[in-house]
């Protein structure tokens, strides 16, 4: 009996996949890490468990999803330890990406990326240790540069350059350099 009830879940699971086979896991969650949250149409969040921090709490630690209320992905990241640690993805209702990027330890790194929802770059920013740090551009929605400079430490530096749609320049500002230590 136990054997047949086994058989016909299969036969279920299998049916509901597309073209029979197993439906995918919510999530690949690392050894060690347990599944919480889940996908639509119940819940929108699903993220895996780690070990609990200080206070007994469990801290994330693997990949976490979030759905928009129509059960399409909205964001997609990794956590480690209870912070944000990896690639990070979220895009417009319409599945292109919103805004992509890296953390690493909770911070924000490298080259992050901010799209409009044609999928067009919109702005584009270095950052370390979670500051903005390194090339700013900026995009008019045809394409054209807007806007091009650079931060150091978060803070404007150097030339900015503003143009209008046409290519014209329309100004430049320099805010001088600047530095971690006097």
């Amino acid at each position: 009996m136990a054997r047949l009830l086994a058989t016909l879940m299969l036969a279920a699971l299998s049916a509901a996949a597309p073209g029979g086979a197993r439906p995918a896991p919510l999530l690949d969650c690392p050894a060690g890490t347990t599944l919480d949250g889940g996908g639509p149409p119940e819940q929108y969040e699903a993220w895996c468990a780690g070990r609990p921090d200080a206070a007994g709490a469990p801290r994330r630690h693997g990949p976490r999803r979030t759905w928009y209320d129509d059960g399409s992905p909205w964001v997609d990241e990794q956590w480690a330890e209870g912070k944000r640690d990896g690639p990070f993805l979220e895009r417009h209702r319409n599945g292109r990406p919103a805004r992509q990027g890296t953390y690493r330890a909770g911070a924000k790194v490298g080259r992050w990326t901010v799209y409009s929802e044609s999928g067009q770059p919109e702005e584009a920013c270095d950052w370390e240790a979670g500051a903005q740090h390194g090339q700013f551009t900026a995009w008019y929605p045809g394409g054209g540069q807007r806007t091009q400079g650079r931060y150091c430490l978060g803070a404007q530096c150097g030339t900015w350059i503003t143009w209008d749609e046409s290519g014209r320049e329309l100004g430049r500002m320099d805010f001088g350099e600047r530095r971690a230590v006097p």
